[in-house]
């Protein structure tokens, strides 16, 4: 690991994380490269692309001639998102992690207003995060958006369930995090559901209203073309890696309750996740009915597996009579 930053100022890694985005990390470096604060780690680590992504990573490193320590990094194999973040303590030395994409841009203040929120809350806070200004696949803004967590407003019980908390790409957190919990067990997790709810366990989440950073987003007619088109088997098979997702974010919540001895969520958690299983197999469509009727019948979900069976179903008809209407308004 490399040697802690030893400043009285908060030590800070800006960690730029890239796979495959040679069309936009010239961008996100560039960002990265322009935050005002300093001291600063920035750490570019690359997931064995395949693209010229790294080309690109290496030509802006080598020119650079800023203030900044710059670490680059490139995995002899392609980890994975959650296997790429577990190495994010091993490749930093900062006492406070600024994770970013890339294919989004950072504003030049990034750092700073976050580090100003950790002082503010005496170093107590072990996760921060912000809302962000949304830019097309060209670079324009279209808008700003808020994390659901904000937006709707969410009880301890409602965040151990919920499957959207924050803007990944916004998030910034403290080494205490994974002190406390550890690295991420399972591979299909999304590390944000992971990091807030673990951080919401903590009692130390902060938000900042001010937008850190331009968002990419795919919007606008070709992108709703897109999905209109999408056969139904396709659809059905982005529900069911969803509901992968999920399961392995609860499992991981499951795990993140016992090791700090939290018996209060884990029954709703299980609970809850025992239901997304039931729906991940009636999705999948290769059990037969009656063992899923005796597996809901023996876990008191028979009620769920009729009307799932009804839904998927309804689904597929919905489907069906929209894509000729979506066909026939196009003619």
């Amino acid at each position: 690991m490399p040697d802690r930053l030893t400043d009285d100022r908060v030590s800070v890694t800006f960690f730029l994380i890239t796979y495959n985005q040679e069309r936009y990390i010239r961008e996100a470096i560039e960002g990265a490269f322009s935050q005002t604060y300093a001291p600063l780690e920035i750490v570019i680590s690359d997931d064995c692309s395949t693209d010229g992504t790294f080309r690109i990573i290496e030509e802006m490193c080598e020119k650079y001639d800023g203030s900044h320590n710059i670490v680059v990094n490139r995995n002899t194999e392609n980890l994975g998102v959650i296997a790429h973040i577990n190495r994010i303590t091993d490749l930093s030395s900062g006492e406070l992690i600024i994770c970013a994409a890339g294919d989004d841009i950072s504003l030049p203040h990034r750092t700073e207003k976050v580090v100003e929120r950790y002082l503010a809350t005496g170093r107590r806070a072990s996760l921060i995060h912000s809302s962000v200004y949304l830019i097309d696949r060209e670079g324009n803004r279209v808008g700003t958006r808020l994390p659901p967590l904000i937006s709707q407003g969410m009880t301890i019980e409602e965040i151990a369930l919920s499957d959207a908390l924050f803007i990944g790409a916004t998030i910034a957190y403290t080494r205490k995090i994974e002190e406390m919990f550890g690295t991420i067990k399972y591979s299909k997790c999304f590390e944000d559901l992971v990091m807030g709810f673990r951080s919401a366990l903590a009692g130390s989440l902060e938000y900042i209203s001010e937008p850190m950073l331009l968002y990419r987003y795919e919007s606008g007619i070709s992108a709703c073309s897109t999905l209109q088109n999408e056969p139904f088997n396709e659809r059905i098979a982005r529900e069911i890696r969803h509901q992968e997702m999920y399961l392995a974010v609860m499992a991981q919540r499951l795990v993140d309750l016992e090791r700090i001895g939290n018996d209060e969520l884990q029954p709703l958690v299980k609970n809850k996740r025992a239901a997304v299983l039931l729906k991940r197999k009636v999705w999948m469509g290769n059990y037969r009915f009656l063992r899923l009727l005796s597996y809901s019948t023996k876990r008191g979900y028979l009620g769920l597996f009729l009307s799932l069976l009804l839904r998927k179903k309804k689904r597929g008809i919905i489907f069906s009579i929209n894509k000729v209407v979506f066909k026939s308004a196009i003619n």
